[in-house]
């Protein structure tokens, strides 16, 4: 990971209007775009402006270099991830340690591989700029909407729910952007769910018998 001084990353000002609001996201799908039309090497202001259909001096409002519009990129980027495990994992209270499993293992494929190109597409720019205070952040937010779902199963009681659960998210990730990465296509995302789901119902079957008496 590159090392910057942290007044270069920082959006150079935050949105406050609608429209203002309407620019920066423009900003940000239009990054997508460039990153999915190009690649990360070859993406620059002026590109991401043009895509968005805005002057390069109206991006500078926002972003005074090229690594802020990536670092707020990545946060956002992450950010989507997390709603999305979010959505996915509203669903899951009160379910049975199976249906759990299952359902834990489909949010993360929901917000990642559904995604696929945009996933593959912002790995690099993780790889390089990738702040390691955001993806914790990130994780442990995931790992809140997980720990939730853990404490209400109704058929199983776990003894730390907040690590087994960030456990999960670290797993689930970690694999799901390995495979992502693959451009050999050796393993099919019907595959990946059934392994994915085999591990975590395991571990959590293992945690809970160790459980407590």
């Amino acid at each position: 990971m590159v090392s910057r001084p942290l007044g270069l990353l920082r959006p150079r000002k935050r949105p406050v209007q609608a429209r203002s609001e309407a620019t920066v996201a423009a900003l940000f799908e239009a990054s997508i775009q460039v990153l999915l039309a190009v690649g990360y090497r070859k993406l620059t202001t002026t590109r991401v402006a043009e895509r968005a259909g805005v002057s390069v001096g109206t991006l500078y409002q926002y972003f005074p270099n090229r690594q802020a519009l990536i670092m707020s990129v990545i946060e956002r980027y992450l950010d989507d991830l997390v709603c999305s495990i979010e959505r996915g994992c509203q669903d899951l209270d009160g379910r049975p340690l199976d249906e759990l499993a299952t359902g834990l293992v489909d949010a993360f494929i929901a917000a990642k591989w559904m995604r696929i190109k945009v996933s593959r597409a912002m790995h690099e720019p993780l790889a390089e700029f990738g702040d390691a205070k955001l993806v914790r952040t990130a994780a442990a937010r995931a790992a809140g909407f997980v720990a939730r779902n853990l404490q209400s199963c109704s058929n199983a009681t776990f003894h730390d729910e907040h690590l087994l659960a960030l456990l999960i998210v670290m797993a689930c990730s970690s694999l799901l952007q390995t495979a992502i990465a693959d451009q050999t296509q050796s393993l099919d995302v019907e595959a990946l769910r059934a392994h994915m789901r085999a591990m975590v119902l395991g571990y959590l079957r293992e945690a809970r018998q160790l459980e407590p008496v």
